[in-house]
């Protein structure tokens, strides 16, 4: 039997579960049940006859202008400066909203609150007295933290529409207030970075992501080494970032686009004393009591029921391939309710100690994610994307792939060879980009060719 149909005898007048076993456990006097579901297909009409069925809807935005009068009322700046905020947010949000549902398609579904989370979170690390003495500074780093937040998560559509380009051409002819750099016509508001000393914005080539690479290959493992270019750097920035303030971070995008390896870089780069890193690889087998049981192996007890990363440092879990667990016949993900409930909750459930304590409270943890959202589930439940601060990571530019090709070939052919073949070197980068672009084109992935996939 459908385990909701259990529930009937409880919703109504006999308060009674009964079990497999036939044992009956009453609900007390006192005791309400409040069921908080995405949908009802999942449920027969005697148990919806049982409910109360109360519908909340988004549609005036309620709920994200309470999150963002919670957020300036919380903030330690003068009333000044947040009556210019909450202007500012009251200018600028509704509208860009809207034309984000009307024009674009994110790389995975978001809601409206999900989108302003990620903005109040952005906002909270750029924001300094520095940038909020003047109404037109503080404009200018709410300008940045928005177009991020509703921009991040936009790539390109399967007809190859820029969904991002569609983005920074709204913005810069709808709000004029601030001025973004407009260099050469591809040019977006998303190539630049708002210097925080200057609060002027400068191509991400200037900012302390972007650095050159040595490349030695006797010394040093290709798949090891991230090369910046402008796209990683802008992920950088704030992915670092926000992990410093133990946000959870999400990289989407298809296959082969480096998510894994920027991520990988980025914890690698980070203070061993303050941040240790664990990945966790999901799979179609990855089950909740494969997830909780690999979860616990790099941590230790501290007292009774309270385990912790060893000494002072954060843990942060790293967890590629989010979307591919097994989706059951209620379309759920046992593995992702987990993650859900060590990231809500702080604790999971030992399941061999039902008959004592079975709580495990798990502290000083937090999550970054990679999904290619043409894979496995496509999406995750809402209740768990709702955490995260998502990008899309879509394939390099090509003067971006020129870049990283030139770091590895330069570094190998620099070590050993003439000059003569090293002189060859943009000639070969050249022809092998053109070559991968003609196949790219010639070869496109359809149902009855479905392996035609050629990343980089």
């Amino acid at each position: 039997a459908n385990w909701i149909e259990s529930m009937n005898s409880v919703m109504d007048d006999n308060r009674m579960l009964t079990l497999a076993s036939n044992e009956r456990i009453p609900l007390k006097p006192h005791m309400r049940m409040v069921f908080e579901i995405r949908d009802l297909k999942h449920a027969t009409p005697a148990t919806v006859s049982r409910a109360g069925i109360l519908y909340i809807s988004t549609n005036q935005g309620t709920q994200w202008r309470s999150l963002i009068k919670s957020f300036v009322k919380q903030r330690t700046e003068s009333d000044e400066v947040k009556v210019w905020l909450q202007e500012l947010f009251d200018e600028y949000l509704a509208d860009s909203l809207l034309w984000l549902l009307l024009n674009v398609k994110q790389v995975l579904p978001l809601e409206d609150m999900n989108i302003v989370q990620s903005m109040l979170y952005m906002l909270e690390l750029l924001l300094t007295p520095r940038n909020t003495d003047t109404r037109e500074n503080l404009e200018v780093v709410f300008n940045y933290c928005a177009v991020w937040a509703l921009g991040g998560p936009l790539g390109m559509s399967d007809d190859g529409v820029d969904f991002r380009a569609m983005m920074s051409d709204y913005w810069t002819s709808q709000w004029k207030n601030v001025k973004f750099p407009k260099k050469g016509s591809a040019s977006t508001v998303f190539d630049y970075y708002l210097d925080p000393k200057t609060n002027d914005f400068e191509p991400w080539a200037k900012s302390p992501y972007f650095f050159s690479i040595d490349y030695d290959p006797a010394t040093m493992n290709m798949s090891a080494i991230t090369v910046p270019t402008s796209e990683t750097c802008s992920v950088a920035f704030w992915m670092t970032d926000l992990v410093k303030k133990h946000r959870p971070v999400m990289l989407a995008g298809p296959s082969g686009t480096g998510k894994t390896q920027q991520v990988n870089g980025i914890l690698k780069a980070m203070d061993p004393s303050a941040f240790l890193s664990a990945t966790i690889n999901f799979n179609f087998y990855t089950t909740s009591a494969v997830l909780g049981n690999t979860m616990c192996l790099p941590l230790e007890k501290k007292t009774g029921t309270n385990f912790g990363p060893p000494g002072i440092a954060h843990l942060v879990y790293f967890v590629d391939d989010l979307n591919l667990p097994e989706v059951d016949k209620y379309m759920t993900q046992s593995a992702i309710a987990l993650l859900r409930q060590q990231m809500e909750y702080g604790h999971i459930y030992d399941m061999t100690k039902l008959a004592q304590n079975p709580v495990k409270s798990i502290s000083k943890t937090q999550v970054v994610a990679c999904m290619n959202p043409g894979a496995g589930s496509f999406f995750i439940n809402p209740r768990l994307q709702r955490w995260f601060v998502t990008f899309a990571i879509g394939m390099p530019q090509r003067a971006s792939l020129n870049v990283i090709y030139d770091t590895f070939l330069n570094g190998h052919l620099s070590r050993g060879f003439a000059d003569e073949v090293l002189a060859l070197k943009d000639s070969v980068i050249k022809g092998a980009m053109n070559l991968h672009g003609e196949v790219m084109q010639k070869f496109r992935k359809t149902a009855a060719n479905f392996h035609y996939e050629f990343n980089i």
